[in-house]
């Protein structure tokens, strides 16, 4: 798993509303046995996105909305099988809305 990588929802109970997430965590703490990161969820879906907290990324040609402020630490090993894209092409937006969270601006 690297940063940005987009896998499928590892946990059964919230895949529904949220099929995908997103790994946040820098590739140089790649050695813990966590991985930071925050659910997808489809746009058709989410009506409450705030535009600088939660960017739009498409996935099979479908958008979902990042749910930045439900990030969390989930253990590496849930995620070995291999990503089904990576967002690297929206990392500007993706560390301002983790910035935004963090600090408000």
């Amino acid at each position: 798993m690297a940063a940005l990588d987009i896998h499928a929802n590892p946990e059964p109970r919230t895949r529904g509303a949220m099929p995908y997430v997103i790994e946040l965590q820098a590739n140089l703490l790649s050695d813990l046995n966590t991985r930071l990161v925050a659910p997808l969820a489809p746009a058709r879906l989410y009506k409450g996105a705030i535009p600088h907290l939660n960017p739009v990324i498409d996935i099979a040609g479908e958008p979902h909305v990042l749910l930045t402020h439900q990030m969390a630490a989930l253990p590496a090993r849930l995620f070995a099988a291999p990503p089904v894209a990576n967002a690297e092409e929206h990392r500007y937006e993706i560390v301002a809305a983790v910035d935004f969270l963090v600090t408000g601006i």
